[in-house]
C-alpha cells in the first residue's frame, strides 16, 4: 500500500475546509432569503424590460426597479406563463439584489452538502491509510 504523504493529507484536509466553507455560505444565502420572505412584502413597483425563457440553461428576467436594472432568476414554468402579477419578487436591501420567491429552496443546498460529505469520507480514508502504513 503506497504511503500518504503529507501534502496529499493537506490537499484532502484543504479541498474539505473548502467545500465546508461554500456549504456554509450557501446555506447562510439560503437563510437570508428565507427572513426576507417571511418578514417583508414582495416589490410591487417595479415594470418588466426582458423575459429570457431557456430550455438547458436558467431562465431569468431583467426587471427595474428603483431607477436599476436586475437579472432575476425564475423557474422555467413561471418564464413560460409569465405573469407578473403571479410572480413574488423580493428585495434584499443589503446585498442590492432582487430574487424570486422559489429562487431560495432547499434542493439548491442538498449538492454541496453532498459534496463536503463525500469530501469527508475521502478524509477519513486518507487518515485511515496514512495511521495503517
Amino acid at each position: 500500500m503506497k504511503r500518504v504523504t503529507n501534502k496529499e493529507l493537506i490537499s484532502v484536509i484543504l479541498i474539505n475546509i473548502g467545500l465546508l466553507a461554500a456549504a456554509v455560505y450557501m446555506w447562510l444565502i439560503y437563510d437570508r432569503r428565507q427572513t426576507i420572505i417571511h418578514s417583508e412584502e414582495p416589490i410591487q413597483n417595479y415594470s418588466v424590460l426582458e423575459v429570457n425563457c431557456r430550455r438547458r440553461t436558467s431562465s431569468s428576467i431583467l426587471i427595474e426597479f428603483n431607477g436599476k436594472q436586475y437579472y432575476v432568476a425564475v423557474a422555467r414554468d413561471k418564464c413560460i406563463q409569465f405573469d407578473p402579477q403571479k410572480i413574488k419578487l423580493f428585495y434584499d436591501k443589503e446585498r442590492d439584489k432582487v430574487y424570486e420567491e422559489s429562487g431560495a429552496v432547499v434542493r439548491h443546498l442538498v449538492p454541496n452538502f453532498i459534496l463536503y460529505l463525500c469530501s469527508c469520507i475521502w478524509l477519513f480514508v486518507v487518515i485511515k491509510k496514512r495511521l495503517s502504513s
